[in-house]
């Protein structure tokens, strides 16, 4: 009866108000389709008749269509706006200049995080921008190290970001325009007498650019990045590669990792344990650079970028962003703190056993945790406990990184019908 009373109440409040003129019945209960005057907006809101006027006016905004974008009774979000920004921006903005459907998106974008970059009603700078050029891209990108080194590249230096990336989103890695080498050559020619001389004559047209240079700034003249394999910073190529003249010039001279052991003689005893990368067809440019880089030991990239290429499940855990804690290590993307990285005789690639690998940093919650080791079983895997049995280090929702909530769940994994 309460229930019938309280129906009855509320279909009266809407007629009632329908027929006031304060609501639409059809409508929702935020009103999406109320059209209120501009001029009534501007008596509260008399600071945004110079803006409106202003050049740079956000089309609808220099229209006086408040309503568009803002309901003026009430809503569910900041200032009054009828649906999260990103869903109202795209209202208008939907597929403009094939925004949309591409392979990677800039992380604001794919946030809806449209205000990040842009003011929604007017601005000094072109598309509605809070900043100019690449005064924007430097408050969330690195300027410092960008810009304190001593050479840099021509846009950089100009503050033309958007000259090589696009703002939303592309179908090429790293948001640029086009394909790395498309990307270069369309400013660099590479067949002048002064590039290929640079290059030592060998045929690097169709080449990765940037696995030489640093394409925003470096120390080094020519943009080469800050470490320099040691037979590429003498220019003794062919201490790796065949001949110029050779039909194959960029071919190099051996199989496999044959031509980089010949060098680095302990990288080979790791390749011959248990566990390797090199059983799982990985060579050694697939991570580390064969020229010139900015990571330590010739990375190729920061380690997580390297390491979530191939572990795709890693990647999805760290992506995730339900999953708020995650071992420090792995936040800090410095996977070899605990993983070898190249081979060892324990699983996971670990240094050690799964517990002394742990051990190493947690000595004391190894001394009362849970019963873990050769005496404690997992009755679902019949496996030793270990660490990583109750811990998902690489992202969980649960405090600890544990894999379950610990009020109960955790325990109920193993302990059934206690």
């Amino acid at each position: 009866m309460v229930v019938v009373q309280r129906n009855i109440y509320r279909a009266f409040l809407l007629f009632a108000c329908a027929f006031t003129g304060f609501i639409s019945v059809t409508n929702s209960a935020y009103a999406k389709g109320t059209q209120v005057s501009a001029e009534k907006c501007l008596k509260c809101h008399p600071d945004l008749r110079q803006e409106m006027a202003s050049r740079g006016a956000h089309a609808p905004f220099k229209r006086l269509e408040c309503s568009s974008c803002h309901n003026p009774h009430t809503s569910n979000y900041e200032h009054l706006v009828k649906e999260q920004i990103s869903k109202l921006c795209k209202n208008c903005h939907k597929g403009k200049k094939g925004v949309f459907g591409k392979k990677y998106g800039h992380s604001p974008f794919e946030e809806g995080a449209c205000l990040k970059c842009h003011r929604p009603h007017s601005s000094k700078n072109r598309k509605l921008l809070l900043a100019a050029g690449g005064k924007l891209c430097f408050t969330c990108h690195a300027k410092k190290e960008i810009l304190s080194k001593k050479y840099k590249h021509d846009p950089v230096k100009k503050g033309k970001c958007l000259t090589c990336h696009s703002p939303h989103t592309s179908d090429h890695e790293r948001m640029l325009k086009r394909g790395l080498s498309q990307a270069c050559v369309s400013c660099h020619s590479i067949k002048s007498k002064a590039a290929k001389a640079s290059h030592s004559h060998y045929p690097v047209q169709d080449s990765k650019c940037t696995s030489c240079h640093n394409p925003h700034a470096s120390s080094h003249s020519n943009l080469i990045k800050e470490s320099s394999h040691k037979p590429f910073a003498e220019r003794k190529c062919t201490q790796c590669h065949n001949s110029v003249r050779s039909r194959d010039p960029l071919g190099v001279k051996g199989e496999g990792m044959s031509v980089c052991v010949a060098c680095h003689p302990s990288t080979k005893e790791d390749f011959r344990k248990v566990n390797t990368h090199v059983g799982q067809g990985v060579f050694c440019i697939n991570c580390h650079s064969p020229h010139a880089s900015d990571e330590a030991h010739m990375k190729k990239a920061k380690e997580t970028r390297i390491c979530t290429s191939c572990h795709r499940d890693t990647k999805e855990h760290l992506r995730d962003k339900k999953n708020k804690y995650k071992h420090p290590s792995v936040m800090e993307g410095k996977c070899s703190e605990c993983h070898r990285p190249h081979g060892s005789n324990f699983r996971l690639l670990y240094p050690t056993d799964e517990i002394g690998a742990c051990a190493e940093c947690h000595k004391r919650h190894v001394s009362f945790t849970h019963p873990i080791g050769k005496d404690a079983i997992d009755p679902r895997s019949k496996g030793e406990i270990t660490c990583v049995t109750c811990h998902n280090l690489m992202g969980s929702r649960h405090d600890f990184a544990l894999r379950f909530d610990r009020k109960k769940e955790l325990c109920i994994q193993c302990h059934k019908g206690y």
